[in-house]
């Protein structure tokens, strides 16, 4: 197979369960794809600012942030789609009646989450995301929204998708990121959207790229690029959209992938 465009999510497929990974195999990985012309993407539900910081050593390398609502790279400068303000008043009210969501608004440099929200949550958002305040009401937060990035009670995540869904037609789509926590990107902003918006901007086909991820707001990215591998910490139903399985995140089943197959 030519690959001339490599992409992968972050969380459970680039890095370890630790929030990192093995930086000097990564830089000599690298160095060998750029000399064969093959880019290497990051494609996250993080912000692209976020990603930005995680990688400053390769100024070059395309970010997609925002689960695909963002498209960033340091000479170019950053591209994001963002709710409108009718349209995130909709989605908060579309949420107020249920108290037990924990939720953050997305934008393109900062995060907003609730005063009083749980301290675990904010926590967690603070440990996820690069720049977070506080306030005492989302709606009157008039940063531009990238997405909503929402927890909930685990055994709710399936039901709460199914509720929403029609309810926010149109408006906002609710993407699982596992039982316990969604996101609602804008219809049609999805991972597999920027990766051929970044395709036809670099002159690069489905059929020339090869993407890693293991979650289900992957898919799309999946179905879009003709060589899609699902780590073997993903589910079922994400190895089953995929056209090969690679070892864990854990054991850098990203990094051996491409050793053995694009670059042995």
């Amino acid at each position: 197979m030519t690959i001339k465009l490599i992409a992968a999510d972050m969380d459970g497929t680039f890095l370890d369960n630790h929030g990192e990974y093995d930086q000097v195999r990564f830089a000599k990985d690298y160095a060998a794809l750029a000399r064969r012309g093959i880019q290497f993407v990051i494609a996250s539900g993080h912000q692209a600012i976020e990603l930005a910081t995680t990688f400053t050593d390769y100024p070059e390398m395309w970010l997609i942030g925002g689960n695909g609502a963002e498209l960033w790279q340091r000479a170019v400068g950053l591209t994001a789609t963002t709710f409108s303000p009718a349209a995130t008043r909709q989605v908060l009210a579309a949420l107020a009646p249920y108290p037990e969501l924990q939720i953050a608004l997305c934008g393109t440099h900062k995060v907003h989450v609730l005063t009083h929200a749980n301290p675990q949550f904010v926590a967690n958002m603070r440990d996820y995301y690069y720049q977070l305040e506080t306030c005492a009401d989302l709606t009157m937060i008039t940063d531009p929204v990238v997405k909503f990035d929402i927890i909930c009670p685990p055994a709710m995540t399936d039901q709460l998708v199914y509720e929403l869904t029609p309810k926010l037609a149109g408006i906002a789509v609710p993407a699982s990121g596992g039982q316990g926590s969604m996101d609602l990107i804008q219809p049609g902003m999805h991972k597999g959207r920027a990766l051929k918006q970044l395709g036809e901007q670099l002159g690069i086909s489905a059929d020339e790229m090869l993407v890693f991820g293991d979650g289900t707001n992957d898919l799309e990215m999946f179905h879009y690029a003709t060589h899609a591998v699902a780590m073997q910490n993903a589910p079922a139903n994400v190895q089953a959209n995929a056209t090969a399985i690679t070892g864990t995140n854990a054991d850098n089943g990203v990094l051996a992938y491409i050793e053995q197959h694009v670059l042995a």
